[in-house]
């Protein structure tokens, strides 16, 4: 089988140097590799493989070899590495930071707040009982929170990209958070996704009642999303790519045919091999063989 090794470096901090490229040349060979030529997806800045060989040694050699530098290098199945079907968490992965912390801000409970979202997104406890906690803390907030909240949100620099270039080329996508579709459709909007899926917020006269209303989107519902939009848009599941951070992710990388941890807590790297921990959300796109040439919604 043909493997396709992804060399990816961090936007404008890395390149891939001569002298780099002379280190991954030595860990293919160490790991018995038997490699192709070089392509070039943006010079200087994304590359990638094509070898015959052992997929896992060549990842375990190549990670090693690199840990010093901001570059992220992956392992794929060359066939089948365009997605047409992408879903995408909400927090931490499709913007900055976590929307329910920032709320926080707005009740005498942030601290304790902020803590059960570290343990939740390290999966440390289970998300529905952390959620519900949070929300809990959050009885009685004034609805203008929301908007204040919302003010203070920023997309990923990138992900606004790799959501136009999939869009560009035929793919579907979807937002799909165990956050509030309060912010979610509003970062749907924003960053340009299709749709957006996550959890009510129960608000009576302008105030958080602390409830969250089933159905709730927890990371069984995150695969219920996955495995609904795969039948809905005719994809199959090897066809699709699914990106996120935290614990409450992980079924629904491991169900997509290419699950990625984006800047990843360490759980869910252990359990998802394809990391982008440098190369910003564009990244998506070199995984899947895009050229830089090949972006949307660009400048």
């Amino acid at each position: 089988m043909t493997f396709v090794l992804s060399l990816i470096c961090a936007p404008d901090t890395a390149e891939l140097t001569p002298a780099l490229l002379e280190r991954v040349n030595h860990g293919l060979n160490a790991a018995g590799a038997r490699a192709r030529p070089l392509v070039w997806l943006d010079p200087e800045r994304a590359a990638e493989i094509a070898f015959d060989g052992d997929d896992i040694a060549v990842l375990e050699e190549l990670r090693r070899r690199l840990v010093d530098v901001p570059v992220d290098a992956n392992v794929l199945r060359a066939e089948g590495r365009r997605k047409k079907l992408l879903l995408s968490d909400m927090d931490a992965t499709a913007i900055i930071g976590e929307t329910l912390d920032e709320l926080s801000t707005y009740t005498p409970h942030k601290a304790e707040i902020d803590n059960l979202t570290r343990q939740s997104v390290n999966g440390l406890m289970s998300f529905t009982e952390t959620l519900v906690a949070r929300m809990a803390l959050m009885r009685g907030l004034s609805e203008d929170a929301l908007a204040k909240t919302w003010s203070t949100v920023q997309p990923t620099p990138g992900m606004a990209v790799a959501i136009a270039t999939m869009r560009a080329h035929g793919a579907y996508t979807a937002l799909v958070s165990g956050g509030f579709t309060y912010f979610t459709s509003r970062v749907r909007d924003l960053i340009g996704f299709h749709c957006d899926i996550a959890n009510d917020l129960e608000i009576v006269d302008g105030k958080l009642t602390g409830r969250v209303p089933p159905p709730i989107v927890d990371p069984a519902g995150k695969v219920a999303a996955l495995q609904r939009l795969t039948k809905e848009r005719g994809v199959a599941l090897p066809g699709t790519l699914a990106i996120g951070d935290g614990s409450n992710d992980i079924p629904m990388l491991q169900q997509a045919g290419l699950g990625i941890a984006f800047c990843g807590k360490p759980k869910v790297k252990q359990a998802i091999p394809v990391w982008l921990d440098h190369a910003g959300p564009t990244g998506l796109l070199y995984l899947q063989g895009y050229k830089r040439s090949e972006f949307a919604g660009e400048d």
